[in-house]
């Protein structure tokens, strides 16, 4: 299964630190390849992940707010090009939290 860099940060090593359930402990969300899914083309890329991956992503600037940014991704190690976001959507189904953002290359 293929992996996903974004701003140098792999997808499925991203931990999100939980509130824990004892005060001793310490607790994260990571979500594994088979939750994050793409199709790429030669200047696309449809990324569907879990929300809370998504709002991760944005919280720590690996995905930028601001729309003209550029960022690199890597597949499977390998950089395929400088991409900036064009669209972000929510899931249209109740059985399936995700949200698809579409990428477009910008070189």
């Amino acid at each position: 299964m293929k992996g996903i860099s974004i701003n140098r940060e792999k997808l499925h090593e991203v931990k999100m630190l939980m509130v824990p359930y004892d005060s001793r402990a310490v607790m994260y969300l990571s979500y594994p390849k088979n939750r994050i899914t793409f199709h790429a083309d030669k200047d696309e890329i449809v990324l569907s992940i879990p929300p809370m991956l998504a709002i991760e992503l944005y919280r720590r600037g690996i995905l930028p707010q601001d729309e003209y940014q550029s960022f690199p991704i890597h597949v499977s190690g390998k950089r395929i090009g400088t991409f900036r976001v064009i669209d972000f959507r929510y899931s249209n189904s109740h059985f399936r939290e995700s949200v698809t953002i579409t990428m477009r290359k910008h070189e």
